[in-house]
């Protein structure tokens, strides 16, 4: 039988006890009653108004009993409870008053504490048997054993519906511990004792406490798993020094004692500090060792906010596990968890203490920013102006932030976003600069996918894996064979490694490539495939957006219609409309035209204009041009190809092929 259960059948019991004796011993005669009446009671011995207001006859003594002693035992003749007095008096035929009452609830099994499991002093105690109420006055002491006790000046009890409870002032000092409230009810059936408001418990800073929040090492103290530096008086030994935890509330803390955890529920504008980490909450579960005092579990549930320095956590619970070392907050809408730059939703986050890692075990999003350079001022966030150095990222299946909170990894259905462009991909691997959660670097892979919102030389870029760095603003993205760059049903660029750069006005494609870029139809009732153009390159392509420029180099092939030029390098011009207007190759140019009876051209350098689909060569010294089986050489050669024409200028010399080797 438990402490508190001793307590709560003892007190009753040892009343009623008293009351059943003190009839049977005292009984009085007419003339000692006639005597008790004339003579005078005592200061001491009287009942104060409040302790006399159930009394029909107050002040006047009928009965009393000298240095009462009285013991009760259980079926097995073990002694459970002896109930002491130095007097006993019975006032006006319905009160009993007990001077210095004594209550000892005995445990018998307990041998190796003693026998002696609860101790009940005050100064005085009441019992009036018509109301069938009783209580204890002044300096109620409940001593539950040799470092816990509760203290308070009144305590009621009704013995018939086994309920005891007190609307004063209540306190209970502990090891470890210190709790005040206003008022206690006590249901001595089910073994449950309310403190009923204002609600205030001081507990000593332990390694197993509520607060999981990655603490940085200049916030507040930690301490090792296991140690206990603080005594019973609430002070501190050993080389760590560890803080109190304070949890208040408005309403009911409720306390119910099982055989192996004691369970404490507060309610009602909950509040619990320690050091710079506050929770609150509507209500507060804590599961306690019976024997340390210390927290085994703990549920906060209903408007949870957590807060530790500027780590913030919300949601509608918020659990707490010792063996785990974890916390778990959860809403059926949305958990939140904000810090610095770092924002993150879902419904369901956990903690880990020792490691710092958090770990989202379903679907979530994450907001952070971009690394600013030292030189450059931070762009607002204000509705405004455009957040371009915000990320937005969202996912469908995990995401774990490990490594002390340095490294966040997604995955499934992921997407990335910013102002200006989105990345979906499968997996998506992130590392922060620093503790303020700055983007440092940026890993995806398995079907990645960015589609872009700005004016360009793409909507849309595909390949399987994509890498960024803030350092030098690139990102690279790989494909096998080949990544692509895609305008709609418009454009498409084919190479194994495309980088697009910090201004996201440069890109440059690696490796050999392929672009491809639909013309504009038919409307001059040309053949579909006319006026589309595909250009070939071996070692790379460089686009510029400011001057609407793409350069194409080594072993470059352009192709439109019937016409074919090759060259070292190809530099194609972009329209307002993003389409190619303008064509010049340089170094060792060869142009090749079906359309023109197979007229050739070499030479060093060829201007083809494609909206007038007209072309000129030049050469160094000379272009020449092959047609018919002859060749001529020139300072200009003039391709008409809309016109069905070939011109040159300068004094011509034309060298017949007469088919001889």
């Amino acid at each position: 039988m438990t402490i508190r259960r001793y307590i709560f059948i003892g007190i009753p019991a040892a009343c009623i006890i008293t009351i059943i004796v003190s009839l049977i011993i005292s009984q009085p005669k007419k003339e000692e009653i006639k005597d008790q009446k004339a003579s005078p009671v005592t200061k001491e011995s009287a009942p104060s108004p409040k302790q006399s207001t159930d009394s029909k006859t107050p002040g006047t003594v009928t009965q009393s009993v000298q240095g009462l002693s009285i013991p009760n035992y259980d079926e097995q003749g073990n002694e459970t409870l002896v109930m002491r007095g130095e007097n006993t008096y019975l006032l006006g035929n319905n009160v009993y008053k007990i001077i210095s009452p004594e209550i000892e609830v005995l445990n018998p099994k307990n041998t190796e504490a003693g026998t002696v499991s609860v101790f009940i002093t005050s100064k005085n105690g009441e019992m009036n048997t018509v109301s069938n109420e009783g209580h204890l006055t002044d300096d109620v002491v409940v001593q539950f054993d040799q470092e816990t006790q509760l203290n308070t000046d009144y305590l009621r009890y009704l013995p018939d519906k086994k309920f005891v409870y007190s609307d004063n002032p209540i306190t209970i000092n502990g090891k470890g511990l210190n709790i005040r409230g206003q008022g206690c009810e006590i249901d001595l059936v089910n073994k449950k004792m309310w403190i009923t408001r204002d609600t205030e418990m001081v507990m000593d800073g332990i390694s197993n406490d509520l607060f999981t929040l990655p603490r940085d090492s200049e916030s507040s103290p930690s301490q090792t798993p296991g140690d206990d530096t603080s005594n019973t008086n609430g002070t501190t030994t050993g080389k760590t020094k560890t803080e109190k935890t304070i949890i208040r509330s408005n309403g009911q803390l409720i306390f119910d004692r099982q055989p192996e955890t004691d369970i404490m529920t507060f309610h009602d504008n909950v509040e619990v500090k320690n050091g710079v980490s506050t929770i609150f909450s509507d209500k507060l579960v804590l599961f306690l060792d019976p024997k340390t005092k210390k927290t085994k579990q703990a549920i906060a549930s209903g408007n949870v906010l957590a807060s530790q320095g500027t780590k913030i956590a919300k949601g509608s619970i918020l659990t707490w596990d010792v063996t785990l070392q974890t916390a778990t907050i959860e809403d059926p809408h949305k958990a939140e968890f904000v810090t610095d730059n770092l924002n993150i939703d879902a419904l369901k986050m956990i903690f880990f203490k020792e490691t710092g890692k958090i770990e989202v075990p379903s679907a979530g999003s994450l907001k952070t920013r971009l690394k600013e350079k030292p030189d450059k001022k931070p762009l607002s966030d204000t509705p405004n102006t455009p957040a371009i150095n915000t990320i937005n990222i969202k996912w469908e299946g995990k995401m774990n932030l490990t490594n002390d909170m340095k490294e966040a990894i997604f995955e499934q259905d992921v997407e990335a976003k910013n102002e200006n462009s989105t990345l979906l991909c499968n997996t998506l691997d992130v590392t922060f600069a620093d503790r303020n959660f700055t983007l440092a670097t940026m890993k995806a892979s398995e079907k990645v996918h960015i589609l872009n919102k700005k004016q360009g030389l793409f909507k849309e870029a595909i390949g399987d894996q994509m890498t960024w760095n803030a350092k030098n603003k690139i990102t690279v993205l790989r494909g096998k064979p080949f990544a692509m760059l895609q305008e709609g049903k418009e454009r498409q660029i084919l190479a194994p490694r495309i980088l697009f750069y910090e201004d996201g006005k440069t890109i440059l494609c690696e490796g050999r490539g392929t672009l491809y870029e639909r013309g504009e139809g038919n409307s001059d009732k040309k053949e579909a495939g006319e006026t589309d153009i595909k250009v070939n390159w071996v070692k790379k392509m460089v686009y510029n957006d400011i001057s609407k420029k793409a350069s194409f180099f080594e072993e470059v092939q352009a192709n439109r219609g019937g016409q074919k030029l090759n060259g070292d390098q190809i530099d194609s011009y972009l329209d307002d409309k993003q389409r190619m207007s303008k064509i010049i190759a340089t170094g060792n140019v060869y142009f090749l035209s079906k359309t023109l009876n197979d007229s050739e051209g070499l030479g060093s350098m060829l201007i083809w204009d494609l909206v007038q689909n007209a072309a000129l060569l030049t050469g160094n010294p000379k272009a020449e041009l092959r047609r018919e089986g002859s060749r001529t050489f020139s300072d200009q050669v003039y391709f008409d190809i809309a016109g069905n024409k070939v011109t040159w200028e300068g004094r011509p010399h034309w060298q017949l092929d007469t088919g001889k080797k």
